[in-house]
């Protein structure tokens, strides 16, 4: 996501302006056309800029500017837990691999920890001295990454909240990470244009890739580990090959900044959600676009699939949480 810092304030909107309710923004409410394939649309925050689904249970989380993030149980559409604690507004959240843990990151520089049964606050992880943008478990959950203002990575054990390692190599914050699938690599992205990719156990880089012409946004790698997919403030999301550094595709489609890429489990097709108001899906081999989804009158930040691949979920700006059904997309095109 493009983010500014002004006085320790971040806009979380691609023209800085104020994050309002849909009341306050003379939007109607609820009253919008559904969108092909739009299942439900999950109403409560306001500024939803990151969402997650769980591996288990299929939960699903969203992280919003109005300083909480959600639990919801997408089927129903019924929200299960309101987490408060943050002081400033939420900017990422994710769930630990066996769904029994959630992480939200936030502007007011900490990592914090939540039981999603009971909304509990587990652990609050301090560190970064600047606003924390991005967050993710490694597969085996014993570790948690976070990128920030600050210019920093640093890798958290989630279990003593202890900080193993300092990442520093980028020169503008960090504001998308991940983990591969076997968690021995962590790409990260920012506003330094570049995406680096390092060895979590040394901490060190092993590589730099360089193509997109403004800020990166966020990172996601493929089920094999061998594509990592980045999306750039300018539009496009890159494909690279992980093992030699080259971008072997560039997906074109998006009219504005594309602020988060999302593959889905079987690694065909990635998602994409942008500022324009859409989420693309994306056939991974081809690198064509099979399908758009239409947020209406949502600027789209956060996406995630879940296991099965079939469901999508999207988080608007200005304060909808939307699902739509996917499985279509699960055929061959």
């Amino acid at each position: 996501m493009y983010l500014r810092e002004n006085n320790s304030v971040e806009d979380l909107s691609e023209t800085a302006e104020p994050q309002l309710g849909r009341q306050q923004l003379g939007l109607p409410w609820l009253t919008f056309r559904r969108s092909s394939g739009l299942i439900r649309s999950l109403d409560g925050h306001w500024g939803i800029v990151s969402v997650a689904f769980s591996r288990p249970e299929g939960l699903l989380a969203s992280a919003s500017s109005d300083r909480t993030v959600r639990v919801w149980d997408p089927e129903s559409g019924i929200c299960l837990h309101v987490l408060r604690g943050h002081r400033q507004p939420v900017t990422a959240v994710a769930f630990g691999p066996a769904g029994d843990i959630i992480a939200s990151v936030s502007c007011d520089k900490t990592v914090r920890l939540w039981d999603p049964e009971s909304g509990e606050c587990l652990r609050m992880l301090e560190g970064h001295t600047r606003s924390v943008m991005s967050v993710a478990f490694n597969p085996e959950g014993n570790r948690l990454a976070s990128g920030g203002f600050d210019k920093t990575v640093r890798i958290w054990n989630p279990k003593s909240g202890k900080c193993l390692r300092k990442l520093e190599g980028h020169s503008e914050a960090v504001t998308g990470v991940a983990f591969n699938p076997a968690g021995k690599l962590l790409a990260s992205g920012g506003h330094d244009r570049v995406v680096l990719i390092w060895d979590v156990s040394s901490g060190r880089v092993k590589r730099t890739l360089e193509g997109h012409a403004s800020l990166v946004n966020g990172v996601a790698f493929d089920t094999s580990g061998k594509t990592l997919a980045s999306a750039g403030y300018d539009g496009m999301i890159r494909l690279w090959d992980v093992a030699s550094g080259r971008c072997e595709k560039v997906l074109k489609g998006h009219k504005s900044s594309v602020s988060s890429v999302a593959f889905s489990p079987d690694g065909s097709r990635l998602a994409s959600a942008s500022l324009d108001r859409t989420v693309r899906i994306w056939n991974v081999e081809r690198g064509v676009s099979v399908r758009v989804l239409e947020g209406r009158e949502n600027r789209l930040r956060g996406v995630a699939f879940n296991l099965k691949g079939d469901l999508l979920a999207a988080a608007g700006v200005e304060g909808l949480l939307k699902i739509w059904d996917v499985s279509e997309t699960l055929q061959p095109v």
